[in-house]
């Protein structure tokens, strides 16, 4: 169902409020990792702003969308994220690590956290709720995993993992929030 969720959401950033992009370009060095990249619509946004961007998804026909897009892009999972130690200046992942079960989220954060340069930024897409499960979304008639998220509960998750907080915004495009956060690694 690759193909019908780009075609989904390729105008996401069109459709809602680009802020939260921004500010993360603003904040972010030049080497991102797009972790969770979909068909490639957030890189290559961030490759139009001059990043150098490197897409990671776990889902074969993602990672083929992303590719034809014309950006460098890896297979693999969030549980291991083939990148040597403090390899990137920004890590941005948008509405990716909320199809991670809540009890297992730490392991993509260590990730994160490892292959993130000090001082670098993590940027953070997540849905507000108090509840996991598969549901359909997105017009994809494919039952997917779904974390909901309460603000708090982010910021002290990410606390655990040593990333500083940074700057927070949230947008309802729908029935739901989106809660948008960046974070600092120290």
């Amino acid at each position: 169902m690759a193909k019908e969720y780009d075609d989904e959401t390729v105008d996401f950033w069109d459709r809602f409020p680009r802020t939260f992009l921004d500010k993360f370009v603003e904040l972010s060095g030049k080497k991102i990792v797009n972790v969770g990249s979909g068909p490639g619509r957030d890189g290559l946004l961030l490759q139009q702003t001059g990043k150098e961007v490197v897409c990671v998804d776990a889902s074969e026909a993602m990672v083929k969308l992303s590719s034809e897009r014309g950006l460098e892009s890896v297979l693999t999972g969030f549980d291991k994220l083939p990148f040597e130690d403090k390899s990137f200046d920004g890590v941005w992942s948008y509405t990716a690590l909320l199809h991670i079960p809540k009890k297992s989220i730490d392991v993509p954060l260590k990730e994160i956290s490892r292959v993130l340069k000090s001082s670098g930024v993590f940027a953070l897409g997540l849905i507000e709720g108090d509840t996991e499960g598969y549901k359909e979304s997105s017009g994809v008639d494919m039952p997917r995993w779904f974390s909901f998220y309460q603000k708090d509960e982010i910021i002290d998750l990410c606390k655990k993992h040593s990333f500083e907080f940074v700057y927070f915004e949230t947008f309802k495009p729908r029935s739901k929030n989106y809660l948008n956060f960046i974070f600092r690694k120290p």
